[in-house]
């Protein structure tokens, strides 16, 4: 590699970027699966849980990058772990006397989801100041964003997996020593993103008001178009793929009838599958066209989908999640690379944000009509219309051509 990959500071960033990740692969089931095996939500009040982890990134995220951009986004990412730690802390609290309700469900997935929508910019602008060297401010160069960002999916995959595992002793630990563990690796990984702060001179804080420091992210994006063709089929794969991940997989899990450990496994062969497409995106790289491998990664989830409509066994249905999860994560890499290179540093936490809220704000809808969809016909038949709307969008996407064709190398040199 051309850049210190396993210098000091590169190092904090990634311990507490996979801290948070792992602290998140915990979450992602357990909190469907306190759901659905103790409280025993139906497929309607499910949609509802997992959209509320959502739902305030609609209201908060875009707020949380214009503060990253205007304070320190290391400080910024450091507190919001500490708020979700308090969270899973209070949660294991009231699990050792009572089984939650649909209210303390919802109340526990927005407080969760207010402080990830702080997270989430903060924590990706730092992956390149976490390849800076402490002396120097220098940009690092555009040819090794990539790169980086491959390091830090890696970061994020492999902590996911290794939460995911943990979560699989769901059914001999029981809840409470899992979110319990959550808030240690919470508290660890605050501590990294802190020892990543800046000291800011008050002189060097923008001093534009909030409104116009949102507006100037959105400007940004309509200036690019493939930023804004990006964004718009980001929000497409919230919608579709991540509402249907979120909504029909538990509920396929629950019909197989092999209790929380199968779920798990489905998640950790998700993971599996993201964490060898990076390692091969490691080796390999991302090329100059990473805009034309996004729309081949939306064509192969669209293949994916319709595959799993048909109703494989419990084996292949874990094949079929590995290899949803090698596009997930070529997608998300290709994505979050496109967005570091063409987003100018000055608001690039905005972008970020506009990014995610695109993404996980129609996520929240996406879960909700998936799980209207599934409260009346088979969770098999809402993968297949997945599937469908997946194809067309390929199509129209490639047809606008504005990611197809994006050239890395072009924008390095102009």
């Amino acid at each position: 590699m051309a850049f210190p990959a396993l210098a000091a500071r590169l190092r904090t960033f990634l311990l507490g970027f996979s801290g948070t990740s792992l602290a998140t692969g915990l979450q992602v089931v357990l909190l469907p699966w306190i759901a659905v095996s103790l409280v025993e939500l139906p497929a309607l009040q499910l949609s509802w849980v997992q959209a509320s982890v959502l739902l305030p990134n609609l209201v908060f995220l875009l707020f949380g990058g214009a503060l990253a951009d205007r304070f320190d986004a290391a400080r910024v990412a450091a507190l919001s772990c500490l708020g979700l730690a308090l969270c899973h802390g209070a949660l294991a609290y009231y699990l050792m006397d009572a089984i939650p309700s649909l209210a303390l469900l919802l109340a526990y997935g927005v407080s969760l989801g207010f402080f990830t929508a702080f997270l989430q910019p903060a924590r990706e602008n730092l992956v390149q100041r976490g390849a800076r060297t402490p002396a120097s401010g220098a940009r690092v160069q555009e040819s090794h964003v990539q790169h980086l960002v491959t390091w830090m999916m890696l970061a994020q995959y492999g902590g996911q997996a290794m939460g995911m595992l943990l979560a699989s002793r769901f059914d001999h630990w029981g809840a409470e020593p899992l979110l319990l563990i959550q808030v240690a690796v919470l508290c660890c990984a605050a501590l990294f993103f802190f020892r990543l702060r800046r000291h800011t001179a008050p002189s060097e804080i923008r001093a534009n008001k909030l409104p116009s420091a949102l507006l100037e992210g959105f400007v940004e994006v309509a200036r690019s178009r493939a930023i804004f063709e990006l964004i718009l089929l980001v929000g497409f794969n919230g919608l579709v793929h991540i509402g249907v991940f979120l909504v029909v997989l538990p509920l396929m899990a629950e019909s197989y009838g092999r209790g929380a450990s199968y779920y798990a496994s489905l998640q950790i062969a998700f993971v599996v599958g993201t964490v060898v497409a990076t390692i091969v995106m490691l080796r390999r790289e991302q090329g100059d066209q990473p805009g034309r491998g996004v729309l081949m990664c939306l064509l192969y989830s669209a293949a994916l989908l319709i595959a799993i409509s048909f109703g494989p066994t419990a084996f292949g249905l874990m094949l079929l999640c590995a290899c949803w999860g090698a596009v997930a994560a070529a997608s998300a890499a290709l994505g979050k690379s496109i967005v570091q290179i063409l987003a100018p540093e000055q608001v690039r936490s905005r972008i970020i944000s506009i990014y995610q809220f695109s993404l996980f704000g129609s996520a929240a809808i996406g879960a909700l009509a998936a799980g209207v969809i599934s409260e009346f016909t088979a969770p098999l038949t809402t993968l297949w219309w997945a599937g469908i709307f997946s194809l067309l969008a390929f199509l129209l996407v490639w047809a606008s051509g504005a990611l197809r064709q994006l050239n890395v190398r072009t924008q390095e040199n102009s």
